[in-house]
């Protein structure tokens, strides 16, 4: 037993926080897909090439992904550790924390050409 367990009131506070964070993350990855289609479909009309604006897309849905990534670690390390800390529960979250990096590390090497650690010059 521990010891937040005798504080029901926490715990339920605690649980919100950690699946507000959770709908805060959908609802960024929703708006920033609706921004990316604005900025793909603006960059059209202003007749780039067909390059620039799936670059252009691709550049805004990714940052608002990699924030909504940020989000969901964070609401998973809240309800892990604050709420459901067991040894297989943390060991879930050290995987899922390992992928979701992985995937932000992939969307900044697809956007921007390379590893986050290896940033070029502009």
């Amino acid at each position: 037993m521990n010891l937040i367990s005798s504080f029901p009131k926490l715990i339920s506070i605690i649980e919100s926080i950690s699946f507000s964070l959770e709908i805060l993350a959908v609802i960024i990855i929703f708006l920033a897909i609706l921004l990316a289609l604005v900025n793909l479909f603006r960059h059209l009309f202003m007749h780039e090439t067909t390059q620039e604006c799936i670059n252009v897309f691709k550049r805004t849905a990714s940052k608002g992904i990699q924030v909504a990534l940020e989000l969901l670690i964070a609401a998973d390390i809240i309800h892990t550790v604050v709420l459901s800390a067991s040894f297989e529960n943390v060991a879930v979250l050290a995987i899922l924390v390992l992928i979701r990096t992985f995937l932000s590390w992939t969307l900044v090497f697809e956007t921007e050409g390379s590893w986050p650690w290896n940033k070029r010059n502009k």
